[in-house]
């Protein structure tokens, strides 16, 4: 089911000056503790990386990484899941943040996790 968007003003004090800022995502963000390899596929060689994910939606995950990613780099995810095989899914770095000297990075998948596919995963 598509999250709905929210809108946030805030205001100044006698100017009016305001600032807007609107939530348009398709997909609830699910707070989840989950394994993962990301597989970087760029101009270097490809590079793997065992990561805890934190968050995933049926449109992408987000998850902290000690290492610097460039936007827009493909990647591969295999979510580490106990009681399942491995789901493999394709990607692209959507977002990083700096947090000190780690970074929250978001993964955008090429193709959306269809809704009883992603219950049957994170039920």
């Amino acid at each position: 089911m598509p999250e709905k968007k929210f809108r946030l003003e805030i205001s100044g004090p006698s100017q009016g000056v305001s600032a807007v800022y609107e939530n348009y995502r398709r997909y609830h963000r699910y707070s989840v503790s989950a394994k993962a390899l990301i597989t970087r596929h760029d101009a270097n060689s490809p590079k793997r990386l065992s990561t805890q994910v934190t968050t995933i939606s049926q449109g992408g995950l987000g998850f902290y990484a000690d290492i610097l990613f460039e936007k827009a780099t493909p990647v591969s995810v295999e979510l580490l899941i106990s009681d399942r095989d491995m789901e493999i899914l394709e990607g692209r770095i959507a977002s990083i943040c700096s947090e000190g000297n780690n970074y929250f990075v978001g993964i955008a998948f090429n193709r959306d996790i269809p809704y009883e596919q992603f219950v049957e995963i994170f039920g």
